[in-house]
């Protein structure tokens, strides 16, 4: 992960450059994914946001004691920008309790808790939305172009920690309904990193449409490149929100919780 600084520009961002901000790099001692970050209301009663982040079940099944290591920002949208190092430690019983798992995908969620004094120097912004998962005005079809942002290993990071932007073509046909099983194609060149990359529909120019998230490459070499990327659809992301909202109203306890550490550093590291 590139630790650089990058001044970036506020005014005029269009629909990738706000993915951008919204999806940070995931890793284990075993492994590496892409993450994204969703907004969400707990309850009607609460006025700010949950943070929820999205990424790849199969990176974290390789989390073992932990720790599990997220790389949030620092500096606002228009300044300089570093990255920043959180180490979440899971409870030593039960790695799996801090987050959920889509029973058919490989896809998983969990809430990040952020105490007061990493709130004041972390920028984890998003701009995605769950109401965005409910918006069906633009379904996809097969040859729509769509853009995916990851992590891969061959160029892991860029300067500020920011993923990097592919475009492909859907590629499979059904994409949408229950004939589809919740997946899609897209050719697209994907390497070991993508999985857990937001993919959006780039055409849309100011908000970021939410189509799908990468979970895996076809190919069969496991380090290799490939030139179609699985995905699953928008559906089946909302279909993971409701199952952490599920689970939230029937916790279940551990007896340790989950101490976030975080590590500020502007240091070069791959």
């Amino acid at each position: 992960m590139a630790a650089l600084i990058l001044p970036c520009c506020a005014e005029g961002m269009n629909a990738a450059e706000k993915m951008m901000w919204s999806t940070y790099p995931v890793a284990t001692p075993k492994g590496a994914a892409t993450g994204f970050i969703i907004r969400r209301h707990h309850s009607i009663f609460q006025k700010k946001r949950e943070l929820v982040m999205i990424t790849s079940n199969h990176v974290l099944e390789t989390l073992g004691g932990g720790p599990l290591l997220l790389v949030l920002r620092s500096g606002r949208v228009g300044s300089k920008v570093a990255p920043l190092f959180l180490l979440i430690m899971p409870p030593t019983e039960e790695a799996k309790s801090f987050y959920v798992t889509h029973p058919l995908h490989d896809i998983s969620a969990f809430k990040l808790y952020l105490p007061p004094e990493v709130e004041e120097i972390a920028e984890t912004k998003s701009f995605v939305d769950e109401d965005m998962l409910n918006d069906q005005v633009t379904p996809l079809h097969t040859g729509m172009e769509v853009g995916f942002l990851g992590y891969p290993d061959v160029l892991p990071g860029t300067e500020g920690g920011f993923p990097v932007l592919r475009s492909g073509r859907v590629a499979s046909y059904p994409v949408e309904g229950e004939c589809s099983g919740g997946r899609f194609l897209i050719n697209s060149d994907v390497y070991a990193g993508d999985s857990g990359a937001p993919v959006i529909w780039i055409r849309h120019a100011r908000r970021p449409k939410l189509v799908g998230m990468v979970i895996q490459r076809v190919g069969p070499e496991a380090r290799s490149f490939s030139h179609l990327a699985v995905a699953v659809n928008a559906e089946v992301i909302r279909q993971t929100l409701q199952m952490l909202a599920d689970r939230e109203s029937h916790p279940v306890r551990t007896k340790d919780q989950n101490l976030p550490m975080l590590t500020p550093s502007t240091q070069n590291s791959r």
